[in-house]
């Protein structure tokens, strides 16, 4: 296994040998685990997808990507009940919380968790057609309907760094 060690003033830069980047990566299984609880959580179909991601807090990683994507006919008009659905899932499969992943807005919720070593960044929000709501106007101030509410939902999961 070679290594490339470069001298640039006091910091050492290693190459890390591809094979070891690779073990870095989220398990296929360990996302499909996780997408299999996820859509009998809320009830849908998700799409799978490797690729990079990230968690607050830490370097971008080669991970899954499980995304839900539907109205709020399939998801509800309440997305703050998707993602406690979605937190009471995770919690149970020991998952432990991430205080700062956290983050929440009229319109979505961000949550994180950290299991041994990986973790998992969840994302719940909706967004509206062009129109529906005004753009001086607060969110808060704008009713859609459940057709109207056009959701992403994403669960990334990554080593945890």
């Amino acid at each position: 296994m070679k290594r490339d060690v470069r001298w640039i003033g006091l910091t050492v830069l290693l190459a890390v040998p591809q094979s070891h980047a690779a073990a870095a990566a989220a398990s296929p299984g360990a996302c499909a685990v996780l997408k299999a609880h996820a859509e009998a959580v809320l009830e849908a179909t998700a799409d799978l997808t490797s690729g990079t991601g990230s968690h607050p807090g830490q370097a971008d990683a080669a991970g899954c990507v499980i995304a839900f994507k539907g109205t709020g006919e399939v998801f509800g008009t309440r997305f703050q009940v998707v993602a406690a659905r979605l937190d009471a899932m995770m919690v149970a499969q020991g998952w432990t919380q991430d205080i700062n992943a956290a983050a929440d807005g009229p319109t979505g919720s961000a949550m994180g968790y950290r299991k041994g070593s990986q973790a998992v960044a969840v994302s719940v929000d909706y967004d509206t057609p062009s129109g529906v709501c005004r753009d001086d106007a607060p969110v808060a101030s704008c009713h859609p309907t459940a057709a109207q509410m056009i959701y992403s939902i994403t669960l990334g999961l990554t080593p945890a760094s």
